[in-house]
């Protein structure tokens, strides 16, 4: 019979590389059966390949290009052979006969016949070996481009392609080179046993607190705050944001932290704060929502685990925003926390993708119907999708009963069947499981728990002795004085260590070294009566040198007076209405009140020398 292809022997064809049938899936291998009896029949010259596809159920299209491709020589010097009879397209598509002339229009193959045409530009590809990874390509591309349209337009070739194009080629070359990098890769070796860990992430990977994922997400909520002017009445504003982190533990799928804030972004201590939260045992609160009820089971693992309370993951992953990496959270995770902190890239929701799909069946499952809950546009130029049929501005927020609601939610999320738990919820999948080997469980949660929220900082005493001005430090733009500084002259000009506890700034303790304290040290007016923390405190010296109305001199309380101004700027201010949602936030939906100051009052300090028992009684 007649073959419009080469015919082969029999013998020479049985000595082709051909794919072993137990190496195949049990769904292909009858399919490969015929690709191989269909490839033979056409090349030993018995069949055509019209008849031969048709006799063995293939696509005409597909077995003609299997007769071209099986001949040729693969990348390791052996015909391609049956593995082109593999299925799903481990064919490739092969090169377009012709002469060797330049094309003048573009189309397919259009690039591969200039190449074949002009062998010295195929040359400069090949010896291309620069990295082009997605998105904008490296200079060293730019620069080979350069190169080629120079040589096309020394040699006359303007007016055919690439040179016709409005951008010369440049994404045809750039996309040439990256598909034949994908179609000449070397995949090695399939059979081989995966490479052994060789980071500690590889080693604990697949058993329960190795990993948990960390993340801030933006609630898709247009939330509206009532708020009460000096004058009397009430004027409602709409709240810039509300931003929930989240630490979920990657194996179990559960919640071990949270927490709500609001404002355009959060910073460190806010994540400090989230990290906080998973350290200290979880307690139901005291609901005031009606009708707002904890499911049976349903906490978080700081309060659900019993004596293991106090897992911890050994990694901690996260992206590389601003307030991740600073050094304040990092010296504080470092000496409190403990374990690895991994930073992935930003905008990849795929390196983290646990906490990242918990944020999208959060907001599909309960935040999209809260009053204002919208969902964002997904393209350029849409509008956003409104969800809720209530609308903001009739339900007014209260964030501390958005809270009680969030508790409930993530704390119910934790005691729900999981379908990637085979129907387990998170917290039942770690009782079941139980501590494993090397399972870090520090016994001092509740003191880590403190830890993670203050900062050791080196501190300058300043004083004079001859204008009288005592010893003392400074700290945020205030000064911080003790009895126990005064007359220490010898300590002018030193540098002295400083225990702060960020979120309570009216006192902090000096310290001799990293663990002997020397005395503590209280804030000066007006900062010594209400509690803050450095949030508030940088936001109020920003509004006092910023010289809008605002000054904190003279006053008795500096938090008091910030809260007052903040209403009064309210209905002009969208700064001053995101700065007092947090304000009414932090102080559990009430303003804050101060005390009077107690300077003179005994502090906590923890001891610095002998400690004696002699005049205790002993009952």
């Amino acid at each position: 019979m007649r073959s419009l292809y080469t015919c082969y022997p029999t013998e020479e064809l049985d000595a082709w590389y051909k794919p072993k049938e137990s190496d195949l899936a049990e769904s292909i291998r009858s399919r490969f059966k015929e690709a191989c009896a269909a490839l033979t029949a056409v090349l030993t010259g018995d069949m055509g390949i019209t008849r031969a596809a048709d006799a063995h159920g293939l696509c005409h299209k597909r077995l003609r290009a299997m007769v071209k491709r099986a001949p040729q020589l693969a990348h390791d010097g052996q015909p391609y052979g049956f593995r082109v009879c593999v299925p799903w397209g481990t064919y490739q598509r092969g090169e377009q006969e012709g002469d060797a002339e330049m094309p003048r229009l573009a189309g397919p193959h259009a690039m591969s016949q200039l190449l074949s045409a002009r062998p010295e530009i195929a040359f400069w590809i090949d010896e291309f070996g620069q990295p082009l990874p997605p998105g904008r390509p490296p200079k060293a591309f730019d620069r080979l481009h350069a190169k080629i349209v120079a040589e096309l337009k020394r040699l006359e070739l303007r007016d055919f392609y690439p040179l016709n194009q409005a951008d010369q080629g440049r994404r045809a070359l750039l996309r040439f080179i990256r598909q034949r990098r994908i179609d000449h890769a070397d995949i090695g070796n399939l059979d081989t046993a995966d490479a052994p860990p060789s980071t500690l992430s590889g080693i604990f990977r697949g058993s329960p607190f190795a990993r948990t994922e960390i993340d801030g997400h933006r609630i898709d909520i247009e939330a509206v705050l009532g708020v009460a002017l000096p004058n009397g009445g009430s004027v409602k504003r709409q709240i810039t944001s509300l931003w929930l982190l989240v630490e979920i533990e990657v194996e179990s799928r559960a919640i071990v932290g949270w927490i709500l804030r609001v404002g355009r972004a959060y910073n460190n201590l806010d994540l400090a704060s989230c990290i906080t939260k998973s350290l200290q045992p979880w307690k139901r609160r005291e609901l005031t929502i009606p009708g707002l009820e904890y499911a049976p089971g349903a906490g978080l693992p700081s309060g659900s685990l019993g004596a293991h309370s106090s897992w911890r993951s050994r990694l901690l992953a996260l992206d590389n925003a601003k307030a991740h990496s600073a050094l304040d959270f990092e010296q504080a995770f470092c000496r409190a926390r403990g374990g690895m902190l991994f930073y992935g890239r930003a905008h990849e929701p795929r390196s983290r993708p646990i906490v990242e799909q918990f944020f999208s069946r959060l907001e599909r499952g309960a935040l999209r119907d809260v009053p204002g809950g919208f969902e964002p546009a997904k393209r350029l130029g849409e509008n956003k999708i409104r969800i809720s049929n209530f609308a903001p501005n009739d339900y007014p927020i209260q964030l501390h009963a958005f809270e009680e609601l969030l508790d409930v939610i993530i704390a119910n999320y934790n005691a729900t069947p999981h379908p990637a738990l085979g129907d387990l919820s998170p917290l039942q999948y770690l009782q079941m499981q139980g501590p494993k080997a090397f399972a870090f469980m520090p016994d001092k949660a509740e003191e880590d728990a403190s830890d993670m929220s203050s900062v050791l900082v080196p501190l300058t005493v300043h004083g004079n002795r001859n204008e009288g001005v005592m010893p003392h430090v400074n700290y945020m733009y205030v000064r911080y004085r003790s009895p126990d500084l005064d007359n220490k002259w010898e300590l002018v000009g030193k540098t002295v260590l400083a225990r702060i506890y960020r979120h309570d700034l009216r006192s902090f303790v000096l310290m001799r070294t990293a663990t002997t304290p020397l005395c503590a040290v209280r804030a000066a007016a007006p900062w010594n009566r209400t509690a803050h923390d450095e949030t508030t405190r940088a936001m109020i010296m920003q509004w006092s040198k910023l010289r809008t109305g605002f000054s904190i001199t003279g006053v008795d309380c500096a938090i008091a007076a910030y809260v007052a101004f903040l209403r009064a700027l309210a209905p002009t201010s969208q700064q001053a209405v995101d700065q007092l949602a947090r304000m009414e936030q932090v102080h559990n939906g009430a303003p804050p009140s101060s005390r009077p100051p107690v300077i003179n009052a005994p502090m906590k300090v923890p001891p610095g020398g002998w400690i004696s028992l002699d005049d205790e009684n002993d009952f």
